[in-house]
């Protein structure tokens, strides 16, 4: 239940494009791994509650599409 939860715990991934980052936010949330999964579009979004020393908390975990620029 949700009153049961103590904290929310909030993960950013981030990293190149094409790492694998949906895919290691999809086997700790969901178990599962799909080897032909698409690049990500907008935001990857998963929510997990976990136990923390015997505490529940809520994990939310994400990761946006950024594209940066770096100049010299």
């Amino acid at each position: 239940m949700e009153d049961d939860v103590l904290t929310t715990l909030k993960i950013l991934i981030i990293g190149e494009s094409g790492v694998g980052k949906s895919s290691l936010l999809l086997r700790f949330t969901d178990d599962t791994f799909d080897p032909e999964l698409a690049a990500t579009i907008g935001v990857d979004f998963k929510v997990k509650t976990i136990s923390v020393d015997g505490n529940k908390a809520k994990l939310t975990a994400f990761h946006p599409v950024l594209f940066l620029t770096l100049w010299n």
